[in-house]
């Protein structure tokens, strides 16, 4: 699929195929790096978000990470299984908050450093601005701006 740059038709115009592809691309990359923790970037996200939102309800981190709610819970389970993620339960009938156990916290550091040559190297792939502008650009529009 390399070589010069053709103007899109037919499959290739739809942006949804084209976002879907972009997306499992720089999924490779991410978990090539990330393997070598034993983590997806998937899994590394949700860790990473937990952190920067302690006892966040899992519907709260369902929206943040544009997810089914359902699909959410099935993929906490194996980080709940290794010991990353602490559920709290507060009172009866209360929903259930999500926070990163000391484990979880120690396997997102030890994660880091690989996360951090991934971004690496996507910037030297297209550029750091072409990065940023882009990162920036598809945030501002899954949050609706």
């Amino acid at each position: 699929m390399m070589g010069v740059m053709k103007s899109p038709h037919g499959a290739d115009l739809c942006h949804c195929l084209a976002a879907r592809r972009h997306a499992r691309l720089l999924t490779r990359l991410y978990d090539r790096y990330l393997s070598a923790a034993n983590l997806t970037v998937s899994q590394f996200s949700t860790l990473a978000l937990i952190n920067e939102h302690p006892r966040i309800l899992i519907a709260d981190l369902a929206e943040v990470m544009v997810m089914e709610r359902t699909t959410l819970v099935r993929a906490l389970k194996p980080l709940q299984s290794e010991g990353y993620i602490a559920s709290h339960a507060e009172g009866p009938r209360s929903a259930i908050k999500l926070s990163l156990s000391a484990q979880g916290r120690a396997k997102l550091k030890e994660a880091e450093p690989h996360w951090k040559a991934a971004q690496r190297e996507r910037e030297d792939q297209i550029g750091e601005a072409s990065a940023v502008l882009i990162r920036n650009s598809l945030l501002e529009q899954a949050v609706g701006k």
